[in-house]
């Protein structure tokens, strides 16, 4: 039986209009939808043992804990990986502490880029304030700690736990989608593509080449070949400069139409367990639609 069905007329007067669904009381605890099996690591675990563990489980974000106590340190996160990596400033730990030698950088622990201040909740918390959260910090999971002094990880909460399911918003996805969509050239070096990503926090890159949808190169496919990768040299710069776009991307992209309902993302996040879409109409792209879209059309507008 759906929770809070009762409160769902009341919610959607801040945004699209009511509709049956299973979506999640948003004033219910965080404790009914948080995954309770967490996947953690400790602080002295190296980047690239973190970025094979993300790629393997598909997380963006793992708790760092203290590998006694499981109190929480801190949280590892992809893009920061990547901003390590040779894509924005924490590169010049690389230089400095490691003298350009990407291959003893990626196996410095993950404490030397963890982020230390990255926000928790305990478990009292309001479904409401995970997801007021998650949009103020642009955040897509969220540890639950047992009590906020002690900071024992006892569960995490993610954008696919909180997004909602319905058989129709009566939005459409043109509404929703984020229409200025930065994209990238099959030809284009991971070292440029890597600092987009940097530079505009995003996680997944459209591929295009004359005007035509090619591929799409995400966050997950960068790390993959910098963990996994037969690279050409030990200098960082050029790991990076030595590879294109087309030779990782994932060339079998799923699409959809602008003028689809809004409901249509979460079944096919559920499907695939893809969590962006290039919108397409015409054999053109017109834009990007994610799970954070969708959360924050919901719940916020």
């Amino acid at each position: 039986m759906p929770i809070g069905k009762s409160d769902i007329g009341k919610s959607m007067d801040r945004g699209p209009k009511e509709f049956k669904t299973h979506m999640v009381d948003k004033e219910g605890n965080v404790m009914l939808i948080a995954e309770k099996n967490v996947i953690t690591t400790h602080p002295l675990n190296s980047i690239k043992n973190v970025a094979r563990l993300m790629k393997e489980h598909d997380f963006r974000r793992i708790p760092v804990t203290d590998a006694g106590t499981n109190r929480l340190e801190g949280m590892a996160v992809a893009i920061d990986i990547l901003d390590f990596l040779g894509g924005g400033e924490k590169y010049n730990i690389i230089l400095e502490d490691y003298n350009g030698n990407f291959l003893s950088a990626i196996n410095c622990p993950i404490n030397k880029i963890m982020n230390p201040d990255h926000p928790f909740l305990d478990r009292r918390t309001s479904i409401d304030d995970v997801v007021d959260i998650m949009m103020e910090k642009r955040t897509s999971a969220i540890p639950i700690v047992e009590d906020p002094e002690v900071k024992e990880v006892i569960a995490i909460v993610t954008e696919r736990d909180v997004l909602p399911l319905a058989d129709e918003f009566g939005v459409s996805i043109r509404d929703a989608m984020r229409k200025k969509c930065i994209t990238s050239s099959p030809g284009m070096m991971i070292s440029d593509v890597s600092k987009i990503m940097v530079r505009n926090r995003l996680r997944r890159l459209p591929v295009i080449l004359e005007d035509e949808l090619k591929g799409i190169v995400t966050v997950f496919d960068v790390l993959k070949f910098l963990g996994y990768g037969e690279f050409k040299g030990i200098n960082a710069e050029e790991v990076l400069s030595n590879t294109r776009v087309e030779e990782i991307m994932e060339k079998r992209v799923i699409s959809v139409d602008p003028d689809q309902d809004l409901a249509l993302i979460p079944k096919l996040v559920k499907e695939t367990n893809i969590g962006g879409f290039p919108v397409v109409e015409d054999g053109k792209i017109l834009g990007i639609i994610t799970t954070s879209d969708v959360i924050r059309k919901v719940y916020k507008e």
